[in-house]
């Protein structure tokens, strides 16, 4: 339980980021929140601290589900947590109310002209990550000069560094068409319709793989409208929680 925070009670709500942003990433979501209808529940550091596999991060959050979550809990995923929301409602179903995927990767490889980051000084790292931030965020001023500085930081470890350069070319493989016909839980895809990174239309494409799939697009927003459009961002997973608890729970 270490590895995550945990604030509120009653339903359990899982937030997972991707390979770069550690729980920081959901601050704004989590503050919209009622921590008395809500345990919202946070990864502290990015997922290239806890394994080069999306096996093993798989199992770590079965592990955590099956431990500590006495029910069922809604699952968010931004980015590569996109993609293992989507993974664990498909191989742990008795856990997983719902999911929400944002950003995630899937569809294919894209190309964003900056190259992969190369091991090396803090410096040079931040300099990469402000190439990245560029094609991330429709809004520059959602991440902070010390944000970019702990990213920079984190990855100056040479074991989260080549984590993440593993999982990231594992997820550039990964076929979301395979897993999403197998997912029973309803699934809410909520997209930034400015995502360079996983842009938005093979998603559009996949709406008739699952009956369970609703699509809902935040304007002005990049890879993770949950940093730059947290309010919006919130009111669409309250509104599709409130949706599930009367239709499915």
């Amino acid at each position: 339980m270490e590895s995550f925070k945990s604030e509120g009670n009653r339903i359990p709500i899982l937030l997972i980021s991707g390979l770069f942003a550690g729980d920081w990433i959901w601050g704004d979501v989590a503050s919209y929140s009622s921590k008395t209808e809500y345990n919202i529940i946070r990864l502290r550091e990015p997922l290239s601290a806890y394994g080069h596999k999306i096996s093993e991060l798989r199992e770590m959050f079965i592990k955590f589900l099956n431990e500590f979550i006495e029910y069922k809990a809604i699952v968010i995923g931004n980015s590569l947590g996109g993609l293992l929301a989507m993974d664990l409602a498909s191989s742990l179903p008795e856990k997983v109310a719902a999911i929400v995927v944002s950003g995630a990767p899937g569809m294919g490889s894209t190309n964003l002209g900056i190259g992969p980051p190369k091991i090396g000084s803090k410096e040079r790292l931040k300099k990469w990550f402000v190439d990245l931030k560029e094609k991330l965020f429709v809004n520059q001023q959602c991440i902070t000069d010390e944000q970019l500085a702990l990213v920079a930081e984190f990855f100056s470890d040479k074991r989260n560094f080549l984590n993440m350069i593993r999982l990231a070319k594992e997820a550039d493989r990964y076929d979301a068409k395979i897993i999403l016909p197998k997912i029973k839980c309803p699934i809410l895809l909520l997209w930034g319709d400015q995502d360079k990174v996983s842009p938005i239309e093979p998603w559009k494409s996949s709406i008739p793989l699952n009956p369970q799939i609703q699509l809902k697009v935040i304007e002005n927003s990049g890879h993770s409208p949950m940093l730059e459009k947290p309010k919006a961002f919130w009111e669409s997973v309250e509104s599709f929680i409130k949706s599930v608890l009367a239709h499915h729970m």
